[in-house]
């Protein structure tokens, strides 16, 4: 017998002896139930209508009696099965898809959809990295007299442990104390790790961009890492912003340099209120302000590196989402109002 199995509906060979039993779907593994044989039987009404029509009289020669037309029969559908839906005839359009309109819930009246495109979502972590390379030649952290930077640091600076960019019309005014400058010293253990891992996956993700111009899987260093590009991009970006929060956290050199310079301030002081706690945060509020009379900031270049770089993590974990999504497409996200 040949079947069609509801579950998965494709064709399914049984043998006759599974007739009215239990059948399992070689394609899925479901069972389902098969029809009973069938037998056919006269019975006593069929016999009746038999004779009936035996002792009916017989039509003169020549008469032939109208055929009548067959009844349609449509097969009774197996369970679970759909059927698809219609095609237009040749000529006809396609019906419209659904529009997001049509689907707006109850209780809206318009609708506004922007959907996800892989294209630009795939350029997204080029470009971001790309940016926060550049904003590293800006200054991170500087100090203030009035709107104008005094000192100011760039990471390269902060790296390298040089001395901070200076104003020195403003220096000589005196508006700030430049005594501390000496106490600088290199952040090299945070930021060399930070400026390593933020090129590394900005190689590869502009090397990924440019496959057309230039193919990295013809390079034979680059053809065994070229199936891993989009994690060590990921694993790049992730952990340059975590180089570069620990940098925050920690101070850059000219911050810590400043605070050196007030401790040794107040290092006499501190010693003699060491046994008074009253005393003790007295003095600690005095160095606070101390502190802020430097007018020590940073700057809208940091916080603006800081938020590129952690976009550029957000986009290449979205393109992996989209790269998984195959063929179907892309995500969309509608406003209702």
């Amino acid at each position: 017998m040949r079947l069609i199995c509801p579950h998965c509906m494709n064709g399914v060979a049984v043998s006759d002896d599974a007739a009215g039993k239990e059948a399992t779907c070689p394609n899925c593994g479901k069972s389902f139930p098969t029809p009973a044989r069938y037998n056919a039987v006269v019975s006593g009404a069929a016999s009746a209508v038999a004779s009936a029509a035996a002792s009916a009289p017989v039509p003169p020669p020549g008469l032939v009696p109208p055929v009548p037309a067959p009844v349609p029969h449509s097969p009774t559908a197996p369970p679970g099965y759909v059927p698809p839906a219609p095609v237009p005839p040749d000529g006809f359009l396609q019906p419209p898809a659904p529009s997001a309109e049509s689907l707006t819930p109850v209780g809206y009246t318009h609708s506004v959809g922007i959907s996800i495109s892989p294209k630009v979502v795939a350029w997204l972590p080029a470009v971001l990295l790309a940016l926060v390379f550049a904003l590293t030649f800006f200054p991170w952290v500087g100090a203030y007299a009035g709107s104008t930077a005094v000192y100011s640091q760039r990471p390269w600076g902060a790296m390298s442990g040089g001395s901070p960019n200076r104003n020195y019309k403003f220096e000589e005014a005196g508006t700030i104390p430049s005594d501390w400058i000496d106490k600088m010293r290199s952040d090299w253990r945070l930021m060399v790790p930070f400026f390593l891992l933020l090129l590394t996956a900005l190689v590869f993700a502009w090397a990924e961009r440019g496959v057309r111009s230039l193919d990295p899987r013809k390079v034979p260093p680059l053809a065994k890492l070229w199936p891993w590009r989009n994690s060590i991009v990921a694993a790049g970006a992730a952990l340059a912003l975590f180089f570069l929060v620990w940098e925050m956290a920690n101070g850059f050199s000219m911050e810590r340099a400043i605070r050196q310079h007030i401790a040794e301030q107040f290092a006499e002081r501190r010693e003699k209120a060491a046994a008074s706690p009253a005393t003790l945060a007295k003095l600690e509020y005095e160095e606070e302000q101390t502190y802020d009379a430097y007018h020590v900031e940073r700057t809208w270049w940091l916080y603006l590196a800081l938020g590129c770089n952690a976009l550029a993590v957000a986009a290449v974990m979205a393109r992996v989402g989209l790269d998984n999504r195959g063929n179907k497409p892309p995500p969309k996200l509608v406003l209702h109002y």
